[in-house]
């Protein structure tokens, strides 16, 4: 009788453990899936923004903007950019999908561009002489969400990204 009271006991202990650690899992699953949605929301916008990067500053140069409303753009680029490498860490740490950290450094790349592009006085031929790469790099994203991107886009975004460059 001992060994069956024993047994029950130990089943008892197994089955509250059990039923403690799934309730703590599920706790935490339902916190990362928030932070999942915070982020993938977080991009949103900027994401967009950087998708019309290309066609936006084609329209610009072919107007004949001033290096002033050219670098005011770029710096709104460049902060786009930045809120998307720092929410492409947060989705990275929340699911360990590697896209995400691939897509972090291709919008570390675009957004180290931006900066320096800006600090040039010779801006609008920087631009002009990478404007097929920002349009390719629009083009990959398209009107997608962060999360919707596919790893191979992302790819090929971070490879466009570190052809940005200077010639002059």
């Amino acid at each position: 009788m001992k060994r069956v009271m024993l047994l029950l006991v130990i089943l008892f202990l197994i089955a509250a453990y059990s039923g403690y650690a799934t309730f703590e899992w599920r706790i935490e699953k339902e916190k990362i899936d928030i932070i999942k949605d915070y982020a993938t929301s977080l991009s949103d916008h900027p994401l967009l923004e950087i998708a019309d990067a290309g066609s936006m500053l084609e329209y610009l140069i072919k107007n004949n903007a001033s290096g002033e409303i050219l670098r005011e753009r770029i710096r709104r680029y460049s902060a786009s950019a930045r809120t998307l490498e720092y929410s492409s860490l947060i989705l990275y740490k929340a699911t360990g999908d590697e896209k995400y950290l691939f897509f972090r450094t291709a919008m570390a790349n675009l957004k180290d561009f931006f900066i320096s592009v800006s600090n040039r006085p010779d801006c609008k031929i920087v631009l002009k002489e990478n404007l097929d790469i920002i349009k390719s790099i629009g083009k990959e994203l398209g009107k997608k969400r962060i999360i919707d991107l596919t790893k191979e886009e992302v790819e090929k975004i971070l490879e466009l990204s570190a052809e940005l460059g200077y010639t002059t």
